[in-house]
């Protein structure tokens, strides 16, 4: 346990179901070495997803954090990567 030290977040905390539901699979974080990450409240590393809901499916590059949601459980915060967001800069 005190390897953990460092983590914020718990991976038993986090609704799995739901998650791989829509495409954010625990194996391939942890696979990847983004789930050490995550659990420290972290940003991952820029990771290919392809989420699905049951009205839309999205593919796209996006940077993934847990953020406490409003109950104050942790929540998936996902960010997409567009070329454009690359171009503008901070104004």
């Amino acid at each position: 346990m005190n390897q953990n030290i460092n983590q914020v977040f718990k991976v038993e905390d986090l609704d799995w179901n739901g998650l791989e539901a829509a495409g954010i699979k625990r194996e391939q974080l942890e696979k990847s070495g983004n789930m050490e990450l995550l659990l420290q409240g972290e940003e991952s590393e820029i990771i290919p997803l392809k989420l699905r809901t049951p009205v839309l499916c999205v593919t796209m590059d996006a940077t993934l954090r847990i953020v406490e949601g409003p109950d104050g459980k942790p929540v998936m915060e996902i960010n997409g990567i567009t070329p454009e967001a690359d171009n503008e800069g901070d104004k």
